[in-house]
């Protein structure tokens, strides 16, 4: 063989080397990507061909009431899912004919969720159609029940503004939240929505063998199985017998009871009448009952203690006086005539007294709750300064309360009066609105906290239910933070004036039928006129006079007079109140330091036979 043949070997050979060299590279990056670097996804491509991971859902936290009693639990429910990527056609159609679903909807919702994750279909089934989908499991794969835990209200319990419901998840609030996922049951409205995330807990998977076909061969690996962590549960500042009295007293009326602890903030009782029973909000909701409940001309849905507003009537001034005291613009002793109207070009207001107040003073005139002095007041004091005053209040303002879609009601200022009326607006619109008319506009709840800055003199603190949150993953107690703002620019003695003035109201003022016997306490009526309908009853309170403790507002729609009817309503809460709260605990601690003497409570009758309020006919002393 000569030189040239064997160079040509040798390269030839040098190449095939290569080659071989080449390949071996190729097979071991190959194997170093499948095996290390992709490790990961193509163990979960394996994972998702034989191994079904199954989702274990948490129990939803709970709600319980001050005394630990629970007020929302949860129950086992079964649902219906379908795995898109196992399901065939003849399993959806055998589904849907089985729960009298529409056969495109189902096809539609799995077919833009290709894969091997169940998608749920149907919640809240019965016990016969769980039955029949088992025992037809191996003819037909990918079809499997679910068992999710679903609300449940012990008996008694209602109060479906404060808890709210659940529902599955939209698109919208996916996009809003990326924790969500779809088929996802959140909180919709009421507490369940403001602490959702809290509520919700962890979901857990188990992993189950799986053959070709989709059937279930077993568990696969108990070690790589997840436990769900159960949601955190409210404890709320309320008692829920002290909540389900207050209820009771706005059984058949229209309106809102709020009371508020005042040293805290703390919601004693948040009612909203009528209401609707929260249980046909669970589970399964059948379009009728859902049709029924939209279309209700009562909107039991909407909650009137925090969403609805309403002109405040008398009640608003108070806010008019220490106005005008503060701003110096009148003395406690400024006093003016009331001849039972007043006229104002040619217009004519009435008084609620028909015969008139006569000369009286600032005291006489919150007790009696004059309209003539209080328009002439609104007169003195302009828009600008009654609008500085509305809003360091808190009115025009939402409180800050943890509940979702609360209202902030409406204080007009010159800005909005001016866009409202750009032909011109006249010192009538601000004469009424000193007595708590026109365009002003309050919730409940804001007034309740009015109540609450008076009785503190200027302190006060954002009104909340919950007190504090128990968490099962950390075995921790997380306490509501007391949010407390003060009020400045308003000395003492204002608070001093016009509370005395409120004092006057329930010791033979308009308000006498709101007074509590054997405690002191200070309170305002209020009728504010409605265009459509009868007037609206209000009544605000808050007591004991020197050491308060407690704050309410109550608004009845279109009862008429506030001294008539709201005030009663408040007065048998307050009853109630003092009986559960105060009286025990003073007698049982014995203690001459504690805030309320127990022998002042000498409240002459026995609670447990509270009759049915009568709604009174007040006469003179009527807030008309």
């Amino acid at each position: 063989m000569n030189k040239i043949d064997k160079t040509v070997l040798y390269n030839r050979s040098l190449i095939f080397s290569g080659f071989i060299f080449l390949i071996y590279v190729f097979l071991i990056y190959g194997f170093v990507r499948l095996q290390v670097t992709n490790k990961e996804i193509y163990l979960q491509k394996s994972i998702n061909n034989s191994i079904r991971k199954i989702q274990l859902y948490p129990g939803r936290g709970l709600i319980r009431d001050q005394d630990g009693d629970i007020l929302v639990d949860n129950r086992p429910s079964f649902s219906i899912a379908v795995i898109p990527k196992v399901a065939s056609n003849k399993s959806v159609k055998f589904l849907c004919k089985l729960i009298n679903l529409d056969e495109k909807e189902v096809k539609d919702k799995i077919r833009k969720l290709y894969g091997f994750r169940p998608v749920i279909i149907a919640r809240d089934i019965n016990y016969k159609q769980v039955i029949a989908i088992e025992e037809n499991r191996l003819k037909h794969p990918g079809v499997i029940s679910i068992v999710e835990p679903k609300r449940y209200y012990p008996e008694g319990i209602m109060s479906p503004h404060i808890f709210g419901a659940t529902g599955e998840v939209s698109k919208a609030e996916q996009i809003m939240n990326t924790v969500y996922e779809q088929g996802d049951i959140i909180g919709k409205t009421g507490l369940e929505k403001k602490y959702d995330l809290d509520l919700r807990g962890s979901k857990g998977i188990h992993y189950l063998r799986v053959d070709a076909s989709g059937r279930e061969l077993g568990t696969y690996d108990i070690n790589r199985d997840v436990s769900p962590i159960h949601g955190s549960d409210l404890h709320l500042y309320l008692d829920y017998e002290t909540q389900q009295f207050a209820e009771s007293l706005m059984v058949g009326q229209r309106g809102a009871l709020v009371a508020i602890d005042v040293r805290n903030g703390g919601i004693i009782s948040l009612v909203s009448k009528p209401d609707f029973d929260p249980r046909i909000l669970t589970g399964r909701i059948y379009p009728a009952i859902w049709n029924k409940l939209q279309t209700d001309e009562s909107h039991p849905l909407y909650s009137r203690a925090i969403q609805s507003v309403y002109p405040p009537g008398s009640t608003y001034k108070i806010v008019a006086a220490a106005a005008a005291l503060q701003e110096k613009i009148i003395t406690p002793r400024w006093k003016e005539y009331c001849p039972g109207y007043f006229r104002l070009g040619r217009k004519t207001i009435k008084c609620w007294k028909v015969k008139g107040h006569g000369l009286i003073d600032l005291n006489e005139a919150i007790k009696g709750s004059c309209n003539v002095y209080f328009l002439k007041i609104g007169l003195k004091i302009g828009i600008d300064i009654w609008t500085k005053y509305s809003r360091m209040f808190g009115f025009g303002a939402r409180t800050g309360i943890d509940l979702p879609n609360e209202s902030k009601g409406l204080v007009p200022s010159t800005e909005y009066f001016n866009k409202r009326y750009p032909k011109g607006w006249t010192r009538g619109n601000l004469a009424n609105l000193a007595i708590g008319q026109g365009e002003l506009l309050v919730t409940p709840l804001q007034l309740a906290q009015f109540a609450m800055i008076l009785a503190n003199k200027g302190v006060y603190h954002t009104p909340h239910l919950v007190d504090h949150i128990y968490n099962y993953s950390t075995h921790s107690t997380t306490k509501f933070p007391v949010d407390t703002k003060y009020i400045t620019g308003i000395s003492d003695d204002v608070y001093y004036v016009v509370r005395e003035g409120m004092r006057a109201v329930v010791n033979g003022g308009t308000g006498w039928l709101g007074k509590v016997p054997g405690i002191e306490m200070a309170g305002k009526t209020g009728s504010a006129q409605n265009p459509h309908g009868d007037t609206h009853a209000w009544f605000m309170a808050f007591a004991p006079y020197d050491f308060p403790e407690v704050a309410i507002a109550v608004v009845v729609e279109n009862a008429g007079a506030g001294g008539g009817v709201a005030a009663p309503i408040a007065r048998k809460f307050l009853e109630k109140y003092f009986y559960n709260r105060l009286i025990p605990r003073a007698v049982a601690k014995k203690d001459t330091t504690d805030q309320i003497n127990a022998d002042s409570l000498t409240i002459p009758f026995d609670f447990n036979e509270i009759q049915p309020i009568q709604l009174f006919n007040a006469g003179e002393n009527e807030d008309q």
